[in-house]
């Protein structure tokens, strides 16, 4: 993932626009969402950022972390 990190603001509207080369299931912690990402195919998942932390990002299918989100206080 790239940056391997993303710092938002509580409150924020946040797109991730994902892309892999490969299938993927994302999964945000913290936010509970998943999103199905086809190979070499453009996905997005947006969601307010309402909870402040750090969210750990993974591919849900081999727990393997690909990243996190950083959610602050404004």
């Amino acid at each position: 993932m790239t940056p391997n990190e993303l710092n938002v603001k509580e409150g924020d509207r946040v797109t991730l626009r994902i892309t892999s080369d490969e299938p993927v299931q994302l999964h945000l912690h913290g936010y509970d969402l998943e999103k199905d990402i086809t190979a070499n195919e453009p996905a997005e998942l947006e969601f307010d950022a309402t909870t402040p932390g750090r969210f750990q990002i993974e591919n849900e299918q081999t727990h393997k972390q690909l990243g996190a989100l950083l959610v602050q206080l404004p």
